[in-house]
């Protein structure tokens, strides 16, 4: 008889779980609110009941109660205030209030608000399996009890916590709850970091590993064990990683706001959000499945070239992983920064371990489609034939009748190029996966790699625009998409 623990090769189903989610719901900050209020309101009623006073009434009783207590706490000074009294009443006031200058203590709070490392899971409590060792030694990292002080510094330290941090979400539900952030604030903030963490479920009693980079041992994955359940429901061994990376997404578009004009968009929960990167924590290479029409959904329509700048880690080397790759391509803006990395953390058991710091692999999106457009400008004007180019260079993704989407601003104070007659762009690339050191970089318009990798020379420095055109259609397509 085979082993029960034995490890065997099993595809899973991907799928998102029904008891994670009810898990979800009951934990819910705004249900949990709700029914410690209904629990106090009770306990009210009930204690009104023991001492014969009717509930109904308490907004005429209770005020005038409220008021007979306050007389009663703070009753009035009799006698005749003198100057002697009312100097020192003076004195002792002035003794208690601040006497740095403002600009001074406004140093003080930012710098009591501002966290070296970034704050995981802001407005939610954190999964203590998804945080390394180190992040859960750190404990907190800011002086939140300042904000609690007076309402000047819970004004303005508010406005430092969430304009002079950096925030890592690893779960989606935690970037849900950012929703209840005033508009305001989420503004603000044009970086986030997103740890998704591949969830396994299997209702047998086995293991399954993968491999990661950097090791020949395998890791055991994390498995969270289920009770077989006899119905037609989906049984066996199961995840929940590229449904988990759509949730993510999904948390990012407009949320409800029943005071927002009707008239106007709704804008997403992180409206500036500049640049974005995925930790992809135990996506195995192994046996996952291809992402469905969800993500490509959310990351080429719902959020498509609204991204500067790109990074992803860990993603899987295989095809399923190139597929999502080229799906999360779709949110970044033309010209934008891609950036791609080995895995960043590896979950294993209850714990995140950190991988150690590693190369970046960085291209350009679609710059291409300048090259294009100045094409078609150019042979506009002496052939009409040519203005149904404008869907080509509209969006960069084979559809029509959509906006000209902006692309990314241009960086300034590059170096001089040695390229004279082949068009390239300048971009601020990261030193290594995890620096946070930038230094410039050159790339191809045309391709979108870098010109670190050619050699210079008369015959490799030439560029003819004609070539790329195609003969059937007379356009220019994505060259790295030479079979459209």
């Amino acid at each position: 008889m085979a082993h029960p623990y034995r490890s065997s090769i099993v595809y899973p189903t991907e799928t998102r779980d029904q008891q994670d989610r009810a898990e979800v719901w009951h934990n819910d900050p705004l249900r949990i609110k709700n029914k410690q209020l209904t629990d106090e309101n009770l306990r009210l009623k009930k204690l009104l009941r023991e001492n014969g006073l009717p509930w109904s009434t308490l907004s005429r009783e209770g005020s005038q109660l409220a008021h007979a207590v306050d007389s009663i706490s703070s009753p009035p000074k009799k006698g005749r205030r003198t100057r002697s009294s009312a100097a020192s009443d003076a004195s002792e006031s002035k003794a208690r209030l601040p006497t740095l200058p403002v600009e001074v203590q406004l140093q003080i709070l930012e710098y009591a608000m501002t966290s070296e490392y970034p704050i995981v899971d802001p407005l939610c409590v954190s999964d203590s399996a998804n945080t390394t060792s180190l992040e859960k030694a750190r404990g907190n990292q800011i002086a939140i009890g300042f904000l609690a002080t007076c309402r000047a510094y819970l004004v303005e330290g508010t406005e430092f916590l969430w304009n002079k941090n950096t925030f890592v979400f690893t779960s989606h539900v935690a970037l849900r709850n950012f929703s209840n952030l005033s508009l305001d604030f989420r503004r603000s903030i044009k970086h986030v970091n997103f740890r998704i963490i591949a969830r396994y479920y299997d209702d047998e009693k086995r293991t399954h590993s993968m491999s990661h980079v950097g090791s020949r041992k395998s890791v055991k994955l994390k498995i969270n064990q289920r009770v077989k359940d006899h119905n037609l429901a989906r049984r066996g061994f199961r995840s929940y990683t590229w449904m988990q990376t759509a949730d993510f997404l999904d948390a990012l578009l407009p949320p409800f706001d029943p005071n927002h004009n009707k008239t106007k968009a709704r804008p997403r929960l992180l409206p500036n959000l500049e640049s974005l990167r995925i930790d992809f924590v135990n996506f195995s290479y192994n046996f996952l499945t291809f992402p469905d029409h969800e993500l490509h959904h959310l990351t080429v329509h719902d959020l498509g070239c609204s991204l500067n700048e790109l990074m992803l880690t860990g993603l899987p080397n295989c095809d399923a992983g190139h597929k999502a790759a080229s799906d999360l391509t779709g949110m970044v803006k033309d010209e934008g920064l891609l950036l791609k990395a080995k895995q960043t953390f590896v979950q294993s058991s209850n714990r995140v371990r950190p991988m150690p710091d590693g190369e970046v692999d960085a291209k350009t999106v679609r710059t291409w489609k300048a090259l294009a457009k100045e094409y078609a400008e150019a042979n506009s004007s002496n052939n009409s034939d040519y203005s149904h180019m404008a869907h080509h260079f509209s969006h960069g993704l084979g559809h029509t009748d959509l906006p000209d989407m902006p692309p990314t601003p241009k960086e300034v104070g590059h170096p001089e190029s040695i390229w004279k007659k082949r068009p390239t762009v300048w971009k601020r690339v990261p030193k290594s996966r995890d620096s946070e050191e930038r230094e410039w970089v050159e790339f191809d318009r045309t391709m979108g790699q870098s010109m670190d990798n050619w050699t210079h020379s008369d015959k490799s420095d030439t560029y003819d625009l004609d070539s790329l055109v195609c003969d059937r259609c007379g356009e220019i397509h994505d060259p790295l998409n030479w079979d459209d």
